[in-house]
């Protein structure tokens, strides 16, 4: 069973962020530690949420756990909301076990513009991170700001994949760039990898609604794919599918606006 420990923020209320890290991660066997970077009362969506910073505290866990010779066959970094916790989050490469992986999904924006509260030096901060990932997840939105590119929805394929091999040149060995929609109707993911040296995509139908933290669920999803030895192909099929299902099981509630409800799909897949 391999180990990860996942470093984002605790959403008290969204289903996002470890909130279905955890619960998702755990559901294909993949032993999940968590290390949160703050704690909000809601997701960002939400006017008025609350947010306590966990710095000082993540810096006294991971002292602890280095106390303790713990080692880990990933870390899997999501939603960061203080810039102070990059540098912690790249010393932590030596607390990776022979061969251990550092996935990072630099969640912090969407639709052309940040989530509430963050500002560039996240961006930077992100950027950074990258450069010493083993595979990065950026949705198009997140991909533009770490490339400094203007956003824009309406990309070929061809441009699509250039966006790609320039988040490649960044550092990380492999990208999966989310929200690729070069087809009316059909949206996916591409994944490029550069000891392979060649791009893999999957698509599905485009869904009529929208979710916050499907992009959460998603990389949960992918990276517990990858840990357990699955090909990118079946990567991307299995976290594309499982964010279609969730979205169908959440889409005729009217009133479920903050998440989905992709407990249902764990409960049948597993």
């Amino acid at each position: 069973m391999s180990r990860l420990v996942s470093i984002q923020d605790i959403s008290c209320l969204g289903q996002c962020s470890l909130t279905v890290a955890l619960p998702v991660l755990s559901a294909y066997g993949i032993e999940c530690s968590i290390l949160p970077s703050g704690i909000l009362s809601t997701h960002t969506l939400f006017p008025g949420f609350t947010f306590l910073d966990l710095t000082e505290e993540m810096e006294r866990i991971v002292a602890h756990w280095r106390a303790s010779s713990l080692a880990f066959d990933a870390v899997y970094t999501g939603y960061i909301g203080d810039s102070r916790q990059f540098e912690l989050i790249k010393g932590m490469k030596d607390m990776l076990a022979p061969g251990g992986k550092l996935y990072v999904d630099p969640a912090m924006a969407d639709h052309g513009r940040l989530y509430p509260a963050l500002d560039m030096s996240i961006v930077e901060g992100m950027r950074g991170l990258a450069a010493e990932a083993d595979l990065i997840l950026p949705n198009l939105t997140e991909a533009c700001f770490l490339l400094d590119t203007p956003y824009r929805e309406d990309l070929s394929r061809e441009e699509y994949r250039e966006l790609v091999l320039r988040l490649a040149d960044l550092g990380p060995s492999t990208v999966i760039l989310t929200g690729v929609s070069y087809e009316p109707g059909k949206i996916g993911a591409m994944a490029y990898d550069r000891a392979a040296g060649g791009f893999t995509e999957y698509v599905t139908e485009k869904q009529p609604k929208s979710y916050h933290g499907t992009g959460d669920i998603f990389s949960s999803v992918a990276i517990a794919n990858l840990l357990n030895g699955s090909g990118m192909y079946e990567t991307l099929k299995d976290s594309c599918e499982f964010i279609v299902d969730s979205i169908r099981e959440t889409a005729d509630d009217d009133s479920h606006g903050y998440g989905v409800k992709f407990e249902r799909v764990l409960a049948k897949r597993r």
